[in-house]
């Protein structure tokens, strides 16, 4: 894998980390997941995605747990 595909297996998991914790209003997930899916693995793209996600939802309720509880060993992007 490159470094943009752990990127954005990261970002998927971090989508499905809020909404398990019911961050998203409806319809935000899949918007977002396709957001990625577009991105390709190309990591800037998916650096400006990650930017942001985090700066559209950062008001709420669950997003600093998630947050702080979720890394990936290679990226460390969500640290």
């Amino acid at each position: 894998m490159n470094l943009g595909e752990y990127y954005a297996e990261d970002l998927h998991e971090l989508v499905e980390q809020f909404d398990q914790r019911d961050v998203f209003r409806p319809g935000e997930r899949e918007a977002w997941e396709e957001e990625i899916n577009d991105a390709e693995d190309d990591y800037q793209s998916l650096m400006y995605l990650n930017e942001s996600l985090l700066e559209a939802i950062d008001d709420r309720d669950g997003v600093k747990e998630v947050v702080d509880n979720h890394t990936h060993p290679e990226t460390k992007q969500f640290v």
